[in-house]
């Protein structure tokens, strides 16, 4: 199970569902934007995760919060 992403519980809850929903996971991987388009994301969490580009939803997490770290040290 993907630990949640502290202070940014949309992206916790985008990381969830892909963990739990096969064919939003598949379309989380292969087209972020068009995955999230009906989530109603704060705009800057909806930007972090349109731009990852992962194989895997692990790797995706690890992206997510490497740029979490980077954008808010």
């Amino acid at each position: 199970m993907l630990r949640s992403v502290p202070n940014r519980p949309a992206i916790s809850n985008v990381l969830i569902k892909a963990s739990a929903n096969v064919a939003f996971r598949s379309v989380l991987l292969a087209s972020p934007h068009e995955a999230l388009t009906e989530m109603n994301l704060p705009p800057e969490d909806a930007e972090i995760l349109t731009n990852v580009q992962a194989p895997t939803l692990k790797e995706f997490a690890r992206q997510v919060k490497m740029r979490l770290l980077l954008h808010h040290p």
